[in-house]
């Protein structure tokens, strides 16, 4: 496209890689100075450590730095970083809620206190907004397929040509 700079990113994609960059963050230092135990209680209660007032364990540091590396991934593309915002979105969303019934984890595997369950429930809903927005956003009227928007003199004088015909004669 004649006017558009190749190396911008679109809004997309920089909000993919700067929440992805975050989560990768937070994950690779909640396993230095958190939680890093990587065992598992499918029958009962995990417990983590805190770091930054988020409880987790080995498995729930992996999660964010998984879901920040999966989002950096696809942040290059605008097709690619919305895809990984929406399955992030649902892989933390789901974490969120099965923590809230499963109660201090999710299925004996991530351990998660509420502050935790909170940073998961309010990523998936920022990435899923953040994913489905611009798809949103309303066209303008003026926009034609040729080209860009029309000034005014020249939206009358097509629907002037449009009214009077070929042969200058009203229809």
């Amino acid at each position: 496209m004649a006017g558009t700079n190749p190396t911008r990113r679109s809004p997309v994609s920089a909000a993919a890689a700067a929440i992805g960059v975050l989560l990768l963050a937070y994950g690779i230092t909640g396993l230095i100075f958190g939680g890093s135990d990587l065992g598992t209680d499918t029958g009962g209660t995990v417990d983590g450590e805190t770091w930054l007032g988020l409880e987790g364990n080995g498995w729930t540091n992996l999660l964010f730095a998984a879901a920040g590396a999966l989002l950096i991934l696809g942040s290059p593309t605008r097709a690619g970083a919305a895809t990984a915002m929406v399955v992030t979105a649902l892989a933390l969303g789901a974490g969120a809620i099965i923590a809230v019934f499963d109660g201090d984890d999710v299925f004996g595997i991530f351990a998660a206190n509420g502050w935790t369950m909170l940073a998961w429930g309010v990523t998936a809903i920022v990435l899923l907004a953040a994913a489905v927005l611009p798809l949103m956003r309303p066209r303008d009227a003026d926009t034609t397929v040729a080209g860009p928007p029309r000034d005014q003199a020249e939206r009358d004088e097509a629907m002037e040509r449009d009214l009077l015909g070929p042969h200058g004669r009203i229809r």
